[in-house]
């Protein structure tokens, strides 16, 4: 999980050893890592001297029911369009990271963010929204040669943050943002300076030809506040790899055989469609309904672990339901990583989310090259999994099941108690086996390790 506590320190192992009885008093305090802040070398032949930012920026958008103000101007080239930029200032009343996206579908994933870290300096530099649920944050830095924006500036005075910055409207590999027209947009702020998750987030539209909205009282919280609207799931199959599989086949309109897991809050609605052509083509319907609003997965695992099973989450916080491997990476919020695009097969995709509830929709082909199967004839281990939020994280409520699916098809009406008992996965605890010709013998450690470092004002040494 996040940590509680954490610091920068210095050791040279040459230097005199100090004193091996640490004084409680002197640990060292933790210095934050220097950015560089000014904006970035643009590549040759790249663009030229972008315009000024006007002193007062007129559009006010109040966001996060006026908890955050988004100040904005677009300064149009007089020589070339790709040269126009956005002016920027995000003025927030908590002392957080904040964030600003540009995002024509509304949703994070896709999404190109510009996001001022506190914790970090006088930082605001640009990243894109990987959509890899795994993360802490699903965001990776930019390459070098998207570092673009200029003027950048963060500050924070009496318990709030401004992040203020400029940016080309029209940049190669990035998503445009439209002097003329409306533009769809992504705001976030977090829990603190340190980058994590959001506190709160949300989308809006801004076209900037329309007048811009009154500037807010200062005296009370605005009234205009948008209301963040709910991603639309994408839920079309995406398209096989050439070769790969002919057309699939239909879904029947009912999926009669039912099982109830997670002691009657969550129930699998299956049905296995069998090719009459090949083998190959055969499909499983798949709807999950679960009692709570949160991400909800199910997994293929001959074993009965989470270790070398395949999943399939789906999320509601990307509106997405996607393929993963379980890679049981502990230094990952969630130990998964998602399968590569030629696995990416799923059709008849869907997720939504109603009063209170989350329902979860896919169809997946039985046999696929390098994945786990799934029998048509015979007993198949699955895995349930649901979360504690619509953010990806660590579940909830988990377990194992088997399904017979040319077994009856059982009841369509679950009994509330007849929910299989989660069985705890059993996990290997010796250290491996170095590779042979890896490295001889370590050296024996001494008795007593001389050189005495505290942290973490004593509490750690």
């Amino acid at each position: 999980g996040y940590h509680a506590a954490r610091g920068m320190f210095t050791l040279d192992f040459n230097a005199a050893a100090p004193s091996s009885t640490p004084p409680a008093t002197s640990a060292p305090t933790p210095e934050a890592p220097t950015y560089t802040t000014s904006a970035p070398t643009l590549p040759s032949g790249a663009k030229g001297a972008a315009p000024d930012c006007p002193s007062d920026l007129t559009r006010v958008t109040p966001l996060n029911d006026g908890a955050l103000t988004l100040f904005t101007e677009v300064v149009v080239s007089p020589t070339s369009d790709s040269e126009s930029i956005l002016c920027a200032r995000l003025e927030s009343d908590s002392e957080s990271w904040v964030g600003f996206g540009i995002s024509p579908t509304g949703l994070m994933l896709g999404a190109n963010t510009i996001i001022g870290v506190p914790a970090y300096g006088d930082f605001v530099s640009k990243f894109n929204s990987t959509g890899d649920p795994t993360k802490q944050a699903p965001f990776a830095p930019m390459d070098d040669t998207h570092q673009t924006l200029m003027n950048t500036k963060l500050t924070q005075v009496d318990g709030k943050t401004v992040v203020s910055f400029s940016k080309y409207l029209n940049e190669e590999g990035e998503n445009k943002i439209l002097a003329d027209g409306e533009n769809t947009f992504l705001w976030a702020v977090g829990t603190g300076n340190d980058p994590g998750y959001h506190a709160a987030r949300g989308e809006f539209t801004l076209d900037f030809k329309k007048a811009p909205a009154p500037t807010p009282p200062t005296t009370s919280a605005p009234t205009s506040a948008p209301t963040p609207e709910t991603p639309i799931p994408i839920t079309s199959a995406p398209t096989l790899p050439s070769g790969s599989k002919g057309a699939a086949l239909d879904c029947p309109s009912e999926l009669t055989q039912v099982t109830p897991l997670n002691n009657g809050a969550l129930t699998l609605y299956t049905e296995v469609v069998v090719s009459p052509t090949s083998d190959s083509e055969s499909i499983l319907c798949v709807r999950l309904e679960s009692d709570s609003e949160s991400w909800v997965g199910f997994g293929i695992s001959p074993t009965g672990l989470m270790f070398g099973a395949n999943s399939i989450l789906g999320l509601p916080e990307y509106g997405s339901v996607m393929k993963f491997n379980s890679t049981l990476d502990v230094t990952k919020q969630g130990p998964f990583a998602p399968m590569e695009d030629d696995h990416q097969t799923l059709m008849n995709t869907k997720v939504t989310q109603e009063d209170g509830k989350t329902v979860v929709s896919f169809s997946k082909y039985l046999k696929e090259e390098g994945e786990n199967e799934i029998l048509a004839e015979g007993e198949n281990t699955f895995l349930w999994a649901v979360g504690s939020s619509n953010a990806p994280g660590y579940h909830a409520a988990r377990g194992m099941f088997t399904l017979d699916f040319n077994a009856a098809a059982p009841s369509s009406t679950p009994p509330a108690t007849s929910a299989p008992t989660p069985e705890a996965p059993t996990y290997t605890t010796s250290a491996p086996t170095l590779p042979s010709g890896a490295k001889g013998a370590a050296p024996d450690c001494p008795s007593d390790l001389t050189r005495v470092t505290p942290l973490n004002d004593g509490a750690l040494t």
